[in-house]
């Protein structure tokens, strides 16, 4: 999860705003991240609605910078370039700033032209810009394939399956996709997680599973351990399984994930703020759900978090502790009240 430090155009330092302090920016680079947002969202023209301007308030703040600031219009993506010199730096601005062409609920096509010509003078391809014109068009089956092979998720629990079990795990993740997959033994462990006193992680995630109705691992249309770590997030952090706490989970993802982390910011974009059906069967799209604050605090959380949890970690040493207890040994005890979270600097 380390990742290496953009090179820095100046001097001044990573003083103030808790985004900036987390990836490490410098006040040139703070300046040119803000700079590049006014002019994607000032290519709409007119008067800006509200979501974008607490958008905008949003990343003044936390990049550190004075107020609101004004300006707009015409970004030179030359100036951008010497701040960012890093292809993978580049690449980090292009992708974040695609949430401010869905912030308001759709896809603007102004805004997205903006974004484009910016990736252009930049020399970045990002296959998440890539996607929003099928977010426009709300093509829904180009938008699964797209995001379905990005997947950091998806990736790493295939590679597992293979390296650790062989063709019988890929032959036990297809009964898993037909809801036919069983493992009585494995079903009893979480069941058995309910005699746990109230108040550690192990009652906390019965509640979780009981109080929404899901069915435990090992039974049927039960998820696949591996995958677990889902719901042991929702529970540790404390974020809700309605769309505004999925965002926020997503993320805390996107905090941690390394490679193709975006992509948990764009299913959540286009399940729960554009109201695309592109998740599973299961889950209820919604419009407007995507808190940029909220999934803000999120990403700074996630990149607090010392464990690998996507990884072959074992979660049942954690069930008999208290919450609190659990979130330190993950290196995410309890949050600060305002975005004040720092971690290893992006490219």
């Amino acid at each position: 999860m380390e990742q290496k430090r953009e090179d820095r155009g100046d001097s001044t330092g990573r003083a103030g705003g808790a985004l900036r302090q987390a990836l490490g920016l410098s006040g040139e680079q703070a300046a040119a991240v803000y700079g590049a947002l006014r002019a994607v969202v000032g290519a709409d023209g007119g008067a800006l609605r509200e979501r974008t301007r607490g958008l905008l308030r949003l990343a003044s703040r936390e990049l550190g910078l004075e107020g609101e600031r004004s300006g707009g219009g015409e970004v030179d993506p030359a100036e951008l370039g010497r701040a960012f010199p890093s292809d993978e730096g580049r690449r980090w601005l292009v992708d974040g700033l695609i949430v401010a062409v869905c912030i308001e609920g759709e896809v603007s096509p102004a805004r997205r032209a903006a974004l484009e010509g910016l990736a252009r003078g930049l020399g970045v391809r990002s296959p998440y810009l890539e996607l929003l014109p099928d977010f426009q068009a709300r093509n829904t089956w180009a938008i699964k394939r797209g995001l379905a092979t990005r997947s950091p998720d998806a990736r790493r629990m295939f590679r597992r399956l293979w390296q650790e079990e062989g063709v019988l795990g890929l032959a036990r993740a297809g009964l898993f996709a037909l809801g036919l997959h069983r493992d009585p033994q494995l079903a009893r462990r979480f069941r058995a997680l309910a005699a746990m006193p109230a108040g550690t992680l192990g009652h906390a995630v019965t509640e979780h599973f009981v109080a929404r109705g899901l069915t435990f691992p090992g039974e049927r249309g039960g998820m696949p351990e591996r995958m677990m770590h889902h719901d042991l997030l929702h529970v540790l952090n404390g974020y809700n399984t309605d769309p505004a706490g999925e965002c926020e989970l997503a993320g805390f993802y996107c905090g941690f994930a390394g490679e193709g982390a975006f992509t948990f910011i764009m299913t959540v974009l286009a399940t729960f703020h554009l109201g695309l059906r592109v998740s599973p069967a299961v889950v209820e799209p919604a419009v407007g759900a995507f808190d940029p604050e909220r999934v803000l605090r999120a990403f700074l959380r996630g990149r607090r978090l010392s464990t690998d949890v996507m990884g072959p970690w074992d979660y049942w040493a954690l069930m008999g502790l208290s919450l609190d207890e659990a979130r330190e040994r993950l290196g995410i005890g309890e949050p600060p009240q305002t975005l004040a979270s720092a971690g290893a600097p992006l490219p």
